[in-house]
């Protein structure tokens, strides 16, 4: 049923009954009144459909825009692959004291939690290597320093400048997005063309991770330098996130470089973090921690220099890089092992009272 506002022109009527498949609106329905007016408001008709579809232009629209949005479900990933014919050049090396690999390049992808055999979560950090090739050499004869110039990314030939598009004809990689160079030994250096492999790394090996950090703005001490703050007292009147006193006595004025409120970020950090996992099929690695840089951002991934060298060192590490075997099959998911004991298995504390002797 549908009420219909008294005076509706016959035009009006005429075409909601070519709306509604032909319905005739002049014969009154049953038990209806006899008045015209009563005839006007009542009339039976359809029930208007809710509009459940778009025009053709504004629908391909929306599926453009709505199509980064929608759930895609997880590839198939198989549990083992076989290995293909390494790069020729490539040769194994018994390390020395002085030998030091290059790192790769890597997408930050973003976080997630992971739990490792005793069901523990581990907060991690999702990086992709996105086509890391060798891009150069740098020699100490030729240009004073051992170092890699490693590319990563994508960006069409439309957008690249033409003394690049040269060097990628010359050395016959793809068109690459971001460059870096990656100091190491002239022991460890790669051939040009050489793709990186997740398996540069062991699970379990502690690295050092090179980025950018987020542009925070104006801050406070508290949030920049890591302040304690001052007293939460009630006495205290507007100063408990203040640094306090930025002088002295004997010497008047504020010394260069004191620690006060001002912008933060961006700022090179290096930060270490542990590998938890890698995975082979989609080129990445699961850092356990937090590492600077906005989604999306290139950071370098090196090996860990120090205490956590010292640590790295009961660990099967590859030099100069990893050398897969032709034909040979691989897991595709490698984990860092567990911890040897169960880290919920706390020891049972026996509670006495007061009484017992």
């Amino acid at each position: 049923m549908i009420r219909l506002r008294m005076g509706a022109s016959r035009g009006c009527l005429d075409s909601l009954r070519k709306r509604r498949g032909g319905i005739s609106l002049t014969e009154p329905c049953e038990g209806a009144l006899s008045s015209p007016s009563s005839f006007c408001r009542y009339v039976p008709t359809r029930r208007f459909a809710a509009r459940r579809h778009f025009p053709s232009k504004w629908q391909q629209r929306l599926n453009r825009l709505l199509e980064p949005r929608r759930y895609r479900p997880p590839p198939e990933i198989p549990e083992f692959e076989t290995a293909g014919p390494p790069h020729p050049e490539l040769e194994k090396l018994y390390p020395i004291w002085s030998s030091r690999r290059t790192g790769v390049l890597a997408h930050k992808i973003g976080c997630m939690s992971l739990w490792d055999e005793w069901g523990e979560r581990h907060f991690v950090t999702v990086c992709k290597v996105d086509r890391c090739v060798v891009h150069g050499q740098k020699t100490l004869s030729e240009h004073g320093y051992e170092a890699l110039r490693l590319a990563a990314g994508y960006r069409p030939i439309e957008r690249q400048k033409g003394q690049q598009i040269g060097e990628m004809i010359k050395m016959g990689i793809h068109p690459y997005h971001k460059a870096r160079e990656i100091k190491c030994s002239h022991d460890c250096f790669l051939p040009v063309g050489h793709y990186m492999d997740v398996r540069h790394f062991t699970p379990g090996m502690w690295v050092l991770v090179a980025g950018w950090s987020k542009a925070r703005g104006f801050t406070g001490p508290m949030a920049r330098f890591n302040f304690q703050g001052q007293s939460e007292r009630s006495t205290q009147s507007k100063a408990h996130r203040s640094h306090g006193s930025t002088g002295q006595r004997g010497i008047a004025g504020v010394w260069k470089f004191k620690k006060m409120a001002g912008h933060k970020g961006p700022d090179p950090v290096v930060v270490g973090a542990k590998i938890f996992r890698i995975e082979t099929t989609r080129n990445l690695i699961f850092l356990r921690g937090a590492i600077p840089g906005h989604k999306g951002d290139v950071v370098k991934i090196l090996d860990g220099r120090g205490v956590m060298w010292c640590r790295n060192r009961q660990l099967d590490i590859p030099y100069p890089t990893f050398i897969p075997e032709e034909g040979k099959q691989y897991p595709t998911t490698i984990q860092c092992p567990p911890r040897p004991s169960d880290p919920f298995d706390w020891p049972d504390q026996a509670i006495y009272e007061k009484t017992d002797g």
